[in-house]
Order: structure tokens, then C-alpha cells, then sequence
């Protein structure tokens, strides 16, 4: 019962740290340049699919910094007033950060329709890449 005891220990420890490594490898990949996705090995198909998509992100992107520099002045202009008012100011950051969140949302989860389940495992490892700030 010991050595069959022992036996799953080991097979559980080398699972594990097989896992790790393999995490490891990803995590490792010094040579990743900024929201490429060469190491995706994208089929043709999903390569014009993830392009058009890429395409309409970046126009989205570029309406929400226009709007969010708006924003960013009317926060700066209820910070220069006489009486600060936290209400309008929390309310305002809030659309701004919703509106940056629904984007980052609406274009991941186009591209993860898109990925077979190995891609999307590759993928959340750069998934910082693809926040909106």
C-alpha cells in the first residue's frame, strides 16, 4: 500500500511540474513582440478574419481615446472648481473605464471565436497585451 501510495505521488509531482514547464516555456518567450500573433500559427482564413477584426478595433480604439481625452478634461475641469464634486467625477471615470472595458471585451471575444482551443491557450498568456487603457 506504501509503494502504491508513493507511486501517485510521483506520477501527481511529474504532472505537475510537467504542467508548469510547460507554462514556463510561454511565460519565457523573450523574443514576443507587442500583439503579434505569429506564434499562433493562424490558418489563412483566420488570419483575414483576425485582420478585419484587428481593423475594427483599431478605428473603435481611436473614437475612444478621442472620447476619453473629452472626459479626461471634464475631470480635469471638476477638479479646478471651487467645490469638488465626487459624484460627477466617480461617474465620469466610470463611463470611461466601462466604455474601455466593453471594448477590450467585444474585440477578445471576437478573436476567441475565432481561435481553436490550443490557439486560446496560447493566447492568455499575451492577453495583457490586449487591455484597453
Amino acid at each position: 500500500m506504501i509503494k502504491l501510495k508513493i507511486f501517485v505521488l510521483l506520477c501527481s509531482l511529474f504532472l505537475s511540474f510537467s504542467l508548469l514547464a510547460d507554462d514556463y516555456e510561454h511565460k519565457q518567450n523573450k523574443n514576443h513582440i507587442y500583439k503579434n500573433l505569429d506564434y499562433l500559427n493562424l490558418s489563412k482564413d483566420q488570419y483575414k478574419e483576425i485582420k478585419e477584426i484587428l481593423i475594427d478595433y483599431r478605428k473603435e480604439y481611436e473614437k475612444f481615446y478621442k472620447k476619453k481625452a473629452k472626459r479626461e478634461k471634464e475631470l480635469q475641469e471638476l477638479i479646478r472648481e471651487k467645490k469638488f464634486d465626487k459624484e460627477k467625477y466617480e461617474n465620469i471615470a466610470q463611463d470611461i473605464h466601462q466604455e474601455a472595458l466593453e471594448l477590450e471585451i467585444d474585440t477578445l471575444e471576437e478573436i476567441h471565436s475565432i481561435l481553436s482551443a490550443s490557439q486560446r491557450k496560447k493566447f492568455s498568456y499575451y492577453l495583457w497585451e490586449w487591455r484597453v487603457e
